[in-house]
């Protein structure tokens, strides 16, 4: 079974790992020669603010539906509405 710490540390190392791929991708590799052949290690950098942005707006939601659900939850909204309606 996989600890708590365990699985942590393997985020981490993930999200590391991806924000490391990604700063070099779009602050970096605008100064290496385009015919260089570290670029092929890279797609187009329009892409990475596409992703960045998507991601971003995804995480933004997800966050205010979680919110928005623990909300409705712990105050009973649905209990009071149901009342109401009869």
């Amino acid at each position: 079974m996989l600890y708590d710490r365990t699985i942590a540390r393997v985020l981490l190392y993930a999200v590391t790992i991806c924000y490391i791929y990604y700063v070099l991708w779009m602050v970096i590799t605008p100064f290496v020669d385009p015919s260089h052949s570290t670029q092929d290690l890279f797609p187009p950098r329009e892409y990475g603010i596409f992703i960045a942005s998507f991601i971003m707006t995804a995480s933004l939601g997800l966050a205010m539906t979680v919110a928005s659900i623990h909300t409705i939850r712990r105050t009973g909204i649905r209990k009071d509405a149901n009342k109401k309606a009869k």
